[in-house]
């Protein structure tokens, strides 16, 4: 499954550009220029952990399926940053992470050119990093449209290296030391993102980002991004290994006019919904972001009138999205059941039609029946058991812009 401080960093935006300079193919051999709006997407690989040889797999979907034409000024962009492992488990071979750019060329063939090597020991997971690859892509790929696919291990709102006391994330991730992840995993140096500094560590407006990442699809994660992309492709459960729907991702949102970014949705859960057993386990949802402002008004007036009914929650009678861990359960299920009115029922509904563009869900995941589905996740403090997270989480929560906005844990 997906889901599960910063390294030292050599590299500054000029020192890559220089090294592209010196590098890359020549732009002026390119094919012509493509018709309609130029988009550039990019795929941040961060698999220096134990998805390494599924992430890996990934890229290959890519490049066998749909990739860009030509690589001049006006044709679409395709790029990677890739840190993966060179065999699965070794973190002592601190393969450095790389910045692909795939296209075809007048021949149709596949090319995957180099353009930058990090030095060796650089984490992906590292904002350093990040800001500079898209700053990159930014100043020297002129497109309509930008988008990023974020592919890693991942727990959602949860802070970074947050300990857990057991269960799958303890006996399968042993490569994180039983730990959780937060946003992105280098089993390597340890690095996580703080879901706060993915956020910041993104320098311009994204047209979307697309989490093929686990337990990402919560309140606290969308809001906290909400500023810096107009949609969000999410899932509010763990993802299984085989992640999102590679050999069409491409084409969804490269070839497809406009981008299709209900149809990458749609054929991750047909995916996982053909199959049987606790494979058929998947939610996922499209959250226009330009929305989620009004859900907080609501909300906070919401919260503002159920403060004790709120504290009294029974999470037994909640819907959970999470496989085994008590933090997630589902946003219109929490709110509903602090005995809200007729009222606030349909203003709270209005609202969320109006930031949840799709959403599709199994009838379980692995072994838990989904009675219900919002599109949206949210922390339950009441289902939390330990006094003691109960407070280091409650306290990390006020952080959140959500809960700024909205007061659900008051100060």
């Amino acid at each position: 499954m997906r889901h599960t401080s910063h390294s030292p960093l050599l590299l500054l935006t000029g020192l890559l550009a220089a090294a592209v300079l010196a590098i890359s193919c020549d732009k002026g051999n390119s094919t012509p220029e493509q018709d309609g709006p130029v988009r550039t997407l990019l795929l941040y690989s961060a698999g220096f952990n134990s998805l390494s040889t599924d992430l890996q797999a990934d890229i290959n979907d890519i490049c066998r399926s749909y990739v860009p034409e030509g690589n001049g000024d006006g044709c679409d962009n395709l790029f990677i940053l890739a840190h993966h492992t060179s065999s699965t488990g070794n973190y002592r071979d601190k393969k450095p992470p790389c910045l692909i750019k795939i296209y075809r060329d007048s021949e149709r063939h596949t090319i995957r050119d180099t353009i930058y090597t990090y030095p060796e020991g650089t984490s992906a997971i590292d904002t350093a990093v990040m800001t500079d690859v898209l700053k990159y892509i930014r100043d020297n790929y002129k497109s309509d449209e930008y988008g990023m696919i974020f592919s890693s291990h991942a727990s959602g709102w949860l802070p970074p290296n947050f300990p857990l006391t057991g269960g799958y994330y303890t006996l399968a991730s042993s490569d994180s030391g039983g730990q959780e992840r937060s946003i992105g995993q280098d089993a390597g140096t340890g690095d996580e993102f703080d879901v706060k500094d993915f956020a910041k560590a993104i320098p311009m407006k994204l047209d979307y980002i697309i989490f093929d990442a686990c337990l990402v699809g919560g309140i606290e994660v969308a809001y906290e991004l909400k500023d810096i992309c107009d949609y969000l492709v999410v899932s509010q459960e763990e993802i299984l290994a085989d992640g999102m729907v590679y050999t069409n991702i491409s084409r969804r949102l490269l070839e497809e006019n406009p981008t299709n970014l209900v149809g990458v949705a749609e054929d991750f859960f047909n995916h996982y919904n053909s199959m049987s057993g606790q494979y058929k386990s998947a939610t996922v949802s499209v959250i226009d972001c330009s929305k989620l402002q009004d859900l907080a008004e609501v909300c906070s007036g919401i919260f503002a009138n159920h403060r004790e009914e709120l504290d009294a929650i029974d999470p037994d009678q909640v819907q959970q999205m999470r496989y085994l861990f008590e933090y997630f359960y589902d946003f219109r299920d929490i709110i509903t059941h602090a005995g809200i009115d007729a009222d606030e029922t349909e203003a709270l509904d209005n609202a969320l039609s109006g930031c949840i563009v799709y959403k599709a869900n199994t009838d379980y995941f692995i072994d838990t029946e989904l009675k219900t589905f919002s599109g949206l996740s949210m922390y339950l403090p009441t289902a939390v058991s330990s006094a003691g997270n109960r407070t280091v989480l409650d306290n990390y929560y006020k952080e959140f812009q959500w809960n700024q906005e909205t007061g659900y844990i008051p100060e």
